[in-house]
């Protein structure tokens, strides 16, 4: 077994581990943060998982050069120059470039986390204290239906590329 392979296990368990640490219990509010830290939270395990499973068939297919390795075209590209087209590598770059696909909504959503907020007006909280609103650059609906879905379709697409794997 790799360590890009034992890497990628441990973020998908990680990311199943805070998806079932989420609390039932809190206010409204408090409920809508828990969420939304879970939520992206889960997303930075998955992209990590997603980017060490790029790492991963780039080895199991003997590329030399992993570290260059840093997304699905990054994978297509480099394996191509070695003669080389594998079905897993062209799946990722199709899903990471089909703006309707999960994958590439995970990718926005992780690239969202790191984008600096864009302040709204004030606001008065429950207590009565004027709060500064953030807004993200960029739409992203922090639910947990959006984190399990990207933890049961990354789950699908590496166990079904680690079965190609295999055969090759």
């Amino acid at each position: 077994m790799t360590t890009h392979i034992s890497a990628v296990n441990q973020k998908l368990v990680f990311a199943r581990q805070l998806l079932r640490m989420l609390d039932a219990g809190g206010s409204s509010v408090s409920r809508t943060h828990q969420i939304a830290a879970t939520a992206q939270s889960v997303a930075v395990q998955l992209h990590q998982a997603w980017f060490w499973h790029c790492r991963n068939i780039a080895e199991g297919y003997k590329l030399q050069d992993l570290e260059s390795v840093t997304d699905g075209d990054s994978l297509v590209a480099l394996l191509a120059k070695q003669g080389k087209c594998p079905g897993e590598a062209v799946e990722l770059q199709t899903l990471q470039h089909d703006p309707n696909s999960w994958l590439s909504e995970l990718l926005l959503a992780h690239k969202n986390i790191y984008l600096l907020p864009v302040v709204r007006k004030a606001e008065m909280d429950v207590d009565r204290l004027p709060i500064i609103s953030l807004d993200g650059p960029a739409v992203v609906e922090w639910t947990i239906e959006a984190a399990q879905l990207w933890l049961q379709s990354l789950q699908e697409l590496i166990d079904r590329h680690r079965e190609m794997m295999i055969e090759f």
